[in-house]
């Protein structure tokens, strides 16, 4: 570099500096982002960030109530489950039965074990203090209310929408009144053959038994082939009130488990939208007087390397 050209450069950067003053462009130092806790500090973002706060709040409240009603159906449906494969092991028990040389004593203590195993997962299926598969002495099926979803009606409004439950379609063992379960009420019919048939499968001693001439599934070495094709029918019949009860619960948890994820998802919206009103409008200052600090540091660079060869230039011209 030439000594015209270095004593250029030089006076480049000191007319840029003097331009530019650090003093005279910076701005005051920028409020930082930080949190709006009182109206006075902010009125606009507090107002803001209050309504979302109280908005998430709300949505918690309604995720845990879903969470709720669907952990109870889900108990439920999980019992009912339980309960038609213990039914369907009976019907396999009592069509061995009906084979030559079958020990239907020794099918029948096992069709008494599986019996105890039903009626241990009816009255087990409870949550909450709620069962909708087994009723006590004293209690009849009753429909039973579960928030199943929350929808926003307008700004600031939450909708929380109600599903009924009538637990009549899921009780299946009842202590007050036998007809109320689909395993202590009497089923009754003609089988194939045409013979009559009148069966129920628990016995829970109700205060109100099974209609007469009803009797429980059971084997003796004496139990005639016509007694059998009755049973298996009554058991069949059995089946068919199992599966609409599980299809009645899984409609019903299919509306709660539509609005289960979305709520959950929203308070961490909400937490991004709150942090993102407190910041907004804060960072401007900051980020320019940040650009012109850069801008400053480069000029002041500059400056020191125009000296640094000004000094080498001079040193070698002594």
């Amino acid at each position: 570099m030439s000594l015209l050209q270095s004593l250029s450069s030089a006076a480049t950067f000191s007319r840029a500096g003097e331009r530019v003053a650090p003093s005279a462009v910076v701005p005051a130092p920028a409020v930082t982002a930080r949190k709006v806790d009182a109206a006075a500090e902010n009125d606009s973002y507090w107002s803001i960030t209050t309504s979302l706060g109280m908005g998430s709040l709300s949505l918690s409240s309604a995720a845990d109530a879903t969470g709720r009603a669907a952990a109870l159906t889900d108990v439920a449906a999980l019992g009912i489950e339980t309960t038609t494969g213990i039914v369907m092991d009976i019907r396999e028990r009592l069509i061995e039965a009906r084979s030559p040389g079958a020990d239907r004593n020794a099918l029948n203590t096992e069709i008494g074990a599986l019996k105890e195993q039903l009626a241990a997962a009816a009255a087990s299926s409870t949550y909450d203090g709620q069962n909708w598969l087994h009723l006590d002495a004293g209690q009849r099926p009753k429909v039973q209310s579960v928030i199943a979803s929350v929808s926003r009606s307008g700004p600031g409004e939450l909708s929380v929408n109600v599903a009924d439950f009538d637990t009549g379609r899921s009780v299946v063992t009842s202590s007050e009144n036998a007809a109320d379960g689909v395993l202590t009420r009497a089923h009754a019919g003609l089988t194939r053959s045409g013979g009559g048939y009148a069966y129920f499968l628990l016995d829970t001693n109700a205060a109100v038994p099974p209609s007469s001439p009803a009797r429980e599934v059971s084997l003796a070495g004496n139990t005639s082939s016509t007694e059998l094709d009755g049973m298996i029918a009554a058991v069949d019949s059995m089946l068919t009130g199992l599966y609409e009860a599980g299809a009645s619960l899984g409609v019903m948890r299919k509306g709660i488990a539509g609005d289960d994820g979305f709520l959950d998802s929203i308070p961490e919206m909400t937490e991004s939208a709150v942090g993102e009103r407190i910041e907004t409008g804060m960072t401007g200052d900051e980020a320019l007087r940040a650009a012109l600090q850069v801008r400053d540091q480069l000029q002041a660079t500059g400056l020191n390397i125009a000296n640094g060869d000004m000094r080498a230039l001079s040193d070698l011209f002594r």
